[in-house]
């Protein structure tokens, strides 16, 4: 079988073929074969092949949007219950899908508390209208699969796959784990190679806590408003 997962795509509006990019992001459509949406906001155009898994109507199909900022993202994020409640009287959510919770996270706090926050795999792109910024981020371990790359006139893009790049990207690089872009320069916000605690428990504490902590993230990916199924193998799932 063959796992899909959405695809996305970013990219400034003022100095890339159109035509030429929208055709590009079509040969990724099997990636999201539930539905496809181009949203533009101010400079910017993001893109959207959808696989339903949450909020499965029609008011979950992304981009979402406000007054000024626009996202797309590939993901899920686990802790969104929790992130939602927090902002529940401050923002008016439209869908019960868990990427929108991202709009009302980063007006409030940020991109850099925004990343700090979420608890998932997830590449996503958002366009802030306000500073004329596109940014972008992806999960520590970097599941959730990005690239980037440069117009001729020095343009970040972003996307799922490299080819859907190709048209306005003469090099296209993947964009690194555990990093967001800001709309000038990547950060590392979670290095996960970084051991800041060793723990010299005797083994059976170590074999019930490994226990816990498995069952618990198998739990938090079964969210789902959509029939869900995972390979428990040897991989890094």
């Amino acid at each position: 079988g063959v796992f899909i997962m959405c695809s996305i795509l970013g990219y400034s509006s003022k100095d890339a073929d159109y035509d030429s990019i929208v055709e590009a992001f079509y040969k990724t459509k099997y990636r999201g074969p539930d539905d496809s949406r181009i949203l533009k906001k101010g400079e910017a155009t993001l893109m959207f092949h959808r696989l339903a898994i949450m909020g499965l109507d029609e008011k979950g199909m992304q981009p979402f949007s406000d007054d000024h900022t626009i996202v797309v993202c590939n993901g899920e994020i686990y802790n969104y219950p929790e992130l939602k409640k927090n902002i529940m009287d401050e923002y008016t959510f439209k869908s019960s899908s868990d990427c929108e919770v991202l709009i009302p996270l980063y007006r409030k706090y940020g991109l850099d508390t925004l990343v700090r926050y979420l608890d998932g795999e997830y590449a996503f792109c958002l366009y802030d209208a306000l500073t004329d910024k596109m940014m972008a981020a992806r999960d520590p371990i970097g599941i959730r699969p990005m690239f980037y790359g440069y117009t001729e006139k020095g343009t970040i893009a972003f996307g799922s796959e490299a080819k859907a790049l190709m048209p306005v990207c003469k090099e296209i690089m993947p964009f690194p784990p555990g990093h967001y872009y800001d709309g000038e320069k990547f950060i590392c916000f979670n290095d996960v190679a970084d051991v800041k605690l060793m723990h010299n428990d005797d083994v059976e504490t170590i074999a019930l806590n490994l226990r816990v902590k498995l069952i618990e993230a198998v739990k938090k990916r079964l969210q789902s408003d959509a029939p869900v199924g995972y390979l428990l193998s040897g991989g890094l799932d």
